[in-house]
């Protein structure tokens, strides 16, 4: 469940490459001010390890940015995704497991 912090972190789809940037300095200006963290690998589930992991195989390097960050307050994390190129991607709130 949101907290008060962190609740106007929605889900949403990026549609313009200025949202994929605003998405990422959001994302900063939320790290700097304590109410999210940024989440390593070590603290990634089993099934966000895996595809990870699965990434780094191919050893290619992605076209694409990854990353995962929690609240300090409710514990919900959230994964920032995109494709600076295209200016795709998506920012997803899910609850701690």
């Amino acid at each position: 469940m949101a907290c008060e912090e962190c609740g106007d972190l929605q889900t949403h789809v990026f549609r313009t490459g200025d949202d994929l940037v605003h998405a990422v300095q959001v994302a900063a200006a939320e790290v700097d001010r304590g109410v999210l963290r940024r989440i390593h690998a070590e603290t990634l589930t089993a099934r966000q390890r895996e595809a990870m992991n699965s990434a780094f195989a191919s050893r290619t390097l992605p076209n694409s940015i990854r990353y995962w960050f929690e609240c300090t307050l409710c514990g919900d994390r959230f994964e920032l995704v995109g494709d600076p190129a295209e200016g795709s991607g998506a920012w997803t709130r899910t609850e701690p497991e």
